[in-house]
């Protein structure tokens, strides 16, 4: 009789274990999916909507489209008299590889072969082009150290910058990444100004000087205000 009575309970027990299974698998595959895409547009974007840049005014600033390698960005447009400057940031999480993201993601394509990379110590390196009567700089604002164009030049400050002691408890907890693959990728751009006393060439370099001295304080207050990992 306790035989019988242990039996029925056991066999009880494991009806309701195998009810309980079916209900949640059930309830499982009737709820919604939530995409990637879907997921990332759910969280607020990490870019403040304006940015004061000394000797500009700004104008106005609009969210970019997101895609796999960059969940944010934000265009920024400013105003110096009649010359008009637009800035795009994306919130990469890639391998820094600045010729490429001109390629896939702007209008520039495959001008970027004619891209100077420049460096300013304190800073770190950039690159300038023109294309089709505009000027454009562009480069990554590194987490950690100077700023990066080339994909070598971002790998090398990883390994300088992120594999330091005080980055280990971090990466232990789970709240950063012990290689730190973030980029404030910037994509900069104004157009050229020609008159009859100066000609393309100056017109053009007299263009990229004020893309760099906007660039130094741009990345300068990125570094000090760089969104946590997202």
């Amino acid at each position: 009789m306790h035989k019988l009575t242990w039996q029925s309970v056991r066999l009880s027990l494991l009806a309701v274990t195998f009810l309980g299974t079916v209900l949640v698998t059930a309830k499982l595959a009737a709820a919604p999916k939530e995409s990637k895409d879907q997921a990332v547009t759910q969280k607020p974007n990490p870019l403040p909507e304006t940015v004061s840049m000394q000797d500009w005014q700004f104008v106005n600033s609009t969210p970019t489209k997101p895609h796999e390698e960059a969940p944010f960005g934000r265009q920024y447009r400013y105003q110096q008299g009649d010359r008009p400057l637009d800035v795009e940031l994306q919130y990469m999480t890639s391998d820094g590889n600045v010729s490429r993201y001109l390629f896939v993601y702007t209008p520039v394509r495959t001008a970027n072969a004619a891209m100077k990379i420049r460096y300013k110590p304190g800073v770190g390196y950039y690159g300038v082009l023109s294309h089709k009567g505009n000027a454009y700089l562009s480069a990554c604002v590194n987490p950690r150290g100077e700023s990066t164009v080339t994909e070598q030049q971002f790998t090398q400050n990883r390994y300088t910058y992120d594999l330091q002691a005080s980055r280990l408890l971090p990466w232990l907890l789970g709240k950063e990444s012990l290689i730190d693959r973030r980029c404030l990728w910037t994509f900069m751009s104004t157009p050229v100004k020609t008159n009859s006393n100066a000609g393309t060439a100056t017109a053009t370099e007299v263009a990229y000087k004020t893309l760099e001295t906007t660039w130094f304080s741009w990345n300068k207050w990125w570094q000090s205000n760089f969104p946590p990992p997202s």
